[in-house]
């Protein structure tokens, strides 16, 4: 009878474990997080897909002899002043606030990382000089920017939208709804971008005097491969975890600035036209507020959970269980 070799090259390898697995691992364990991950998933298929059904129909189509109906099983969460179908407004609304919050975010993620790895990295007197730059931004009033910067590149972006149009040949109104949204994610992202740029500074500045970094100095690689294949990569689980924090915050501002009548332009609608319209009507036909706000807030709660998990789960300080 043989006997089995008890020699360690005979024992098979156990397969090592990366800290992307033992972060996914927190993060399923997170039940908030996962929950609100799925909540998020359900989100984007009804806004996006759940419209090209052909029982959804036109959010702008009005139907007058059908104002302010109540829930039914043609109309689920009833009509507006106009006779537009609610339902359907609600879900293109959250089409057009949702690619706000997440264009604008990753406006706002490419300059601000950008520029945080720029002012870390090269430190001294342009360090001292781009953070007083975010310093006097940080200064002014968000709002009151954004305001004035979406005004001021409003005419441009009617210009883009007549070439499009002549170009292509597509219809103004399949066009305009669109590229109309483009002074709102140049403005919020071109503008949010300051405190990432901050946190990105601050991280960048521990991980350039880390030893892998001074070897690749040593070896003669350039400052932009440094930066791009050694100090960037390692900065992703911060950006990841600002991110989801970012688009709740983006999100808002949108809505703010749709409930002023400086956003989303009529007849489309966003989360924040919808509850700047309900709120007008609330006493006579609630609804009008309450689905829009309802569909706002359970999203903004996703974001914010879905966040602090990554947060959780990314924080290499975590001991393993």
């Amino acid at each position: 009878m043989m006997m089995k070799s008890s020699h360690p090259a005979a024992r098979p390898y156990a397969r090592g474990r990366s800290l992307w697995d033992d972060a996914r691992d927190r993060l399923c364990r997170n039940r908030a997080a996962m929950v609100s991950l799925l909540f998020l998933l359900l989100m984007v298929v009804a806004c996006f897909l759940l419209p090209l059904c052909p029982c959804i129909p036109n959010p702008n189509e009005t139907d007058l002899g059908n104002i302010a109906a109540s829930c039914s099983w043609e109309h689920p969460f009833g009509t507006d002043q106009l006779g537009r179908d609610l339902l359907a407004r609600v879900l293109y609304g959250g089409r057009i606030s949702l690619l706000v919050g997440v264009v604008a975010t990753g406006v706002a993620l490419v300059i601000g990382l950008l520029y945080g790895l720029v002012s870390g990295y090269v430190g001294g007197r342009t360090d001292a000089l781009m953070m007083r730059t975010v310093d006097v931004l940080f200064a002014l009033p968000f709002i009151v920017l954004v305001i004035v910067f979406s005004l001021s590149i409003e005419e441009p972006s009617r210009r883009l939208t007549e070439w499009v149009v002549q170009t292509t040949g597509w219809t103004r109104e399949t066009v305009a709804p669109i590229l109309g949204l483009v002074p709102l994610f140049i403005a919020i992202g071109a503008l949010g971008w300051l405190t990432l740029a901050r946190i990105v500074r601050t991280q960048t500045m521990e991980i350039k005097s880390q030893e892998y970094v001074l070897a690749a100095r040593s070896l003669g690689l350039g400052h932009v491969r440094i930066l791009l294949r050694h100090i960037a990569p390692n900065l992703l689980g911060t950006v990841v975890v600002y991110t989801t924090l970012a688009v709740p915050g983006i999100i808002l501002t949108e809505s703010t600035l749709s409930f002023i009548g400086l956003g989303v332009k009529a007849p489309n609608s966003s989360w924040g036209t919808l509850i700047k319209e309900g709120a007008d009507r609330m006493e006579v036909t609630p609804e009008l507020l309450i689905f829009p706000s309802v569909f706002f807030c359970l999203t903004l709660l996703a974001l914010n959970f879905l966040g602090d998990g990554l947060r959780d789960a990314l924080d290499p300080r975590s001991s393993k269980d």
